[in-house]
């Protein structure tokens, strides 16, 4: 092509066609500019392409991390839901929340804990379980690496789903604002209680049960009283952050597999 082109160049100017050969020009300078423009979109086509191949690569990633999360969300909800209503059946039968004297025993959506009805009377071996999870609030660990090397690499700047992103953003603040300091605010009350219970009755709370008479022990007692209603409130907390935690994450997971499907 290039030899005709050349051939037809030196044609015109020989024959001194002048308008002719201007005509040449003007159209191969159109063909170099075409030839540049097709070569900028296909070079434009496989940077998209990479680009893409990217943030779904990213979206991949972040979809097991969640997953990961809600694993635990699992957990934590399952342990705090028996913590909650465990406590709160105790505090009943010591008369304590009286707004709550008349109701009957909560029930557990999870029998993995304790499989049958909670009893509403003093069960023992109900009462060990209680004394025995009051320890097990399960700690929650955030796994935002995926998210953070999402954002690293620039590719989630690219990424137009906005109400993806939206999700995103609010899923991650909503386990923040529940579990960010999870440490800390677990380990306060439980520390607290735990610490009153040996330096004032030089026993561990583990031997609560053991006692002849529990109930009245614990009823007989304000501050400690004081201090499982602590512990009560936040697992309740706990719990509530667990099953809000896990239905955002459906809704993440659902709209990153719609965003990958639509590609």
């Amino acid at each position: 092509m290039i030899p005709f082109l050349r051939q037809l160049r030196h044609r015109l100017l020989t024959d001194n066609k002048v308008s002719k050969y201007l005509l040449y020009a003007i159209g191969e300078v159109v063909l170099v500019v075409v030839g540049i423009l097709i070569a900028l979109q296909i070079n434009n086509w496989n940077e998209a392409k990479i680009n893409r191949a990217e943030i779904e690569l990213n979206l991949a990633n972040l979809a097991d991390a969640i997953k990961k999360d809600d694993e635990l969300l699992v957990e934590i909800e399952i342990n705090n839901e028996f913590r909650y209503e465990s406590l709160q059946q105790l505090l009943k039968l010591i008369q304590i929340d009286t707004a709550d004297a008349n109701a009957g025993p909560g029930k557990l959506k999870s029998q993995r804990i304790w499989n049958s009805a909670i009893p509403d009377t003093f069960n023992l071996d109900f009462f060990q379980a209680t004394f025995t999870w009051i320890n097990r609030p399960r700690s929650m660990i955030i796994h935002d690496y995926a998210m953070e090397e999402f954002k690293s690499t620039g590719s989630y700047s690219q990424l137009k789903n906005q109400k993806l992103k939206n999700l995103l953003s609010d899923y991650y603040s909503a386990l923040e604002w529940h579990f960010g300091s999870d440490g800390e605010l677990v380990n306060s009350s439980l520390d607290d209680l735990n610490d009153y219970i040996r330096d004032t009755y030089n026993f561990l709370m583990s031997d609560i049960p053991g006692l002849a008479n529990p109930v009245a022990f614990i009823k007989n007692d304000p501050a400690l009283v004081v201090r499982l209603r602590k512990v009560r409130n936040n697992a309740s907390w706990r719990r509530t952050g667990a099953i809000k935690g896990r239905s955002m994450a459906e809704n993440v997971l659902r709209e990153i597999e719609a965003e990958i499907s639509t590609n």
